[in-house]
């Protein structure tokens, strides 16, 4: 079993690189691919530790990075990346616009956005967060859950669930909370760039997930046939059977790599867990022996 798509510290999630190569030990997964958003500083940390001791799996470099798509905000996967090439590259692209900068911007957009939709927060002062690693999104998220009165004042399946409420609500130019992220982050062209200027296989993650895109089919054909893709990501946490077959057979009609993942963050992310997601999540080894 292998998990290829993974957070720590050095992004948004809360386990640091030690608590995760020693959980992916405990799972026996045979290959892991630690994907921080945006940089590659887990793997500045694993320079210092003694990992055979800790891991006896193998270690595929990797990152996810969050680029712009029809005004859209959406993600990539690189894998064999030089972490090192690739950490200058995301360096100089942000060099005048700090993640910690954006994530303040972003979190006083939302905070006011969310009053004049009537709900409840806390004083924007007293919430508790950490621009650097947390997201603006996710924290206002927590907070308005904090209030049940929100409950009725906000559709069933944003109040249910985070990735409904950034990937639908927040990504809808039609919606009251909408936020163009467009200019702040690289476009999807660049951002395959950088990975392949770093050495790197680019891969689609969590294509289903992106609730704004109504139509699938017309989404990811419109990145596969247009852009210089790699591979998918078939396997992840939230996927139907119907969805990973669906991908499964895109990758066989496009000769793209496969890849598979939990997308573990930690606390941040309730009831996941690392390699398995929520329970049933099995990503076979034998999909990336093509790219391995």
């Amino acid at each position: 079993m292998i998990d290829l798509h993974m957070h720590t510290t050095c992004s948004d999630g809360t386990d640091t690189v030690e608590e995760i190569l020693k959980k992916a030990e405990k799972m026996n997964l045979e290959y892991i691919a630690i994907t921080d958003h945006d940089n590659c500083n887990s793997y500045e940390q694993l320079k210092e530790i003694e990992v055979e001791n800790i891991f006896h799996g193998k270690i595929i470099p990797g990152i996810e990075i969050k680029c712009s798509y029809l005004k859209r905000n959406i993600e990539i996967l690189g894998y064999k990346v030089n972490t090192e090439k690739m950490n200058a590259l995301m360096r100089e692209f942000y060099k005048d616009k700090s993640r910690e900068s954006l994530q303040k911007k972003y979190l006083d957009m939302l905070y006011e956005k969310c009053l004049k939709m009537g709900l409840k927060l806390t004083p924007k002062e007293e919430i508790v967060w950490n621009p650097k690693n947390d997201w603006a999104s996710l924290t206002i998220y927590n907070d308005l859950k904090k209030y049940e009165e929100n409950e009725s004042k906000v559709p069933e399946d944003m109040w249910e669930n985070f990735t409904t409420f950034t990937k639908k609500y927040c990504a809808n130019p039609n919606h009251i909370l909408f936020i163009d992220k467009s200019e702040d982050y690289p476009s999807l062209a660049e951002a395959i760039n950088m990975v392949k200027q770093a050495g790197g296989l680019v891969f689609l993650p969590h294509l289903f997930i992106y609730k704004w895109a109504e139509n699938k089919e017309e989404f990811i054909n419109g990145i596969v046939d247009n852009y210089e893709i790699d591979g998918i990501e078939c396997y992840y946490n939230c996927f139907t059977e119907e969805q990973t077959k669906y991908l499964i057979e895109l990758c066989n009609q496009k000769k793209l790599y496969k890849s598979g993942g939990s997308d573990y963050h930690g606390l941040n992310k309730k009831n996941l867990e690392l390699g398995i997601g929520y329970g049933d999540l099995e990503v076979p080894r034998k999909i990336i022996e093509e790219w391995i």
